[in-house]
């Protein structure tokens, strides 16, 4: 989704939450300063190895994944630190913004788009990473695997036993199963389309699968 700076930092009142409900929030993907950040203009600018752009949150995460869960590998510094973006990929939601940014420098890893100022998410000219696979088991015996992310699409293969392992490169959103509508594609152990509903992946999507 497209989520302009401005509207970053709106989102926070926007929700009509309580100060303090809305700052626990913040602090689910970001630390330290309980203090809003004031809004500040993207600042973009074209380097060797990437776009660079500053941080709107004092102390933000750098984390191995695009994930408020995944390990945090560093902390940056104050409100409008650089970074340096080399692409940028979907994953868990922060205030409705799902898009993370890889960045190779002050150090490497993944932050959440939401906190920095972009201009607005995903951000222009920074290219989507590179297709990640990932390898998660079903949740149900015999999961039909389709031509197309529909119910009512054509099955080409069922799988096996519940805990069978397929091979994931993205998601999509199809038919709505169990109010679930997202579908992933996997490439092995044969090609086609899979409900994320019959897919132990902790959430749909899954971090790090990018959009087909």
């Amino acid at each position: 989704m497209v989520l302009p700076t401005g509207i970053k930092r709106l989102a926070l009142a926007a929700a009509g939450a309580p100060l303090v409900a809305t700052m626990t929030m913040v602090m689910l993907a970001s630390p330290s300063s309980a203090a809003p950040q004031p809004v500040k203009a993207a600042v973009v600018r074209q380097a060797s190895s990437g776009h660079v752009f500053r941080t709107l949150h004092t102390g933000l995460r750098v984390r191995k994944r695009p994930s408020t869960s995944a390990k945090i590998v560093a902390v940056l510094g104050t409100v409008g630190s650089k970074v340096t973006v080399n692409c940028f990929t979907h994953g868990s939601t922060v205030l409705g913004d799902s898009i993370w940014y890889h960045i190779v420098n002050p150090h490497n890893g993944f932050v959440a788009g939401f906190y920095l100022a972009t201009g607005g998410d995903p951000a222009a000219g920074v290219p989507a990473c590179a297709v990640r696979h990932r390898t998660f088991r079903t949740l149900h015996t015999g999961l039909r695997v389709r031509a197309r992310p529909s119910t009512s699409a054509k099955v080409v293969a069922v799988l096996g036993a519940v805990g069978s392992k397929v091979t994931v490169n993205c998601f999509t959103h199809g038919s709505t199963v169990f109010g679930n509508n997202v579908w992933y594609h996997i490439v092995s152990p044969h090609n086609g389309f899979v409900a994320g509903f019959y897919l132990g992946t902790g959430g749909d999507p899954a971090a790090g699968i990018r959009h087909c």
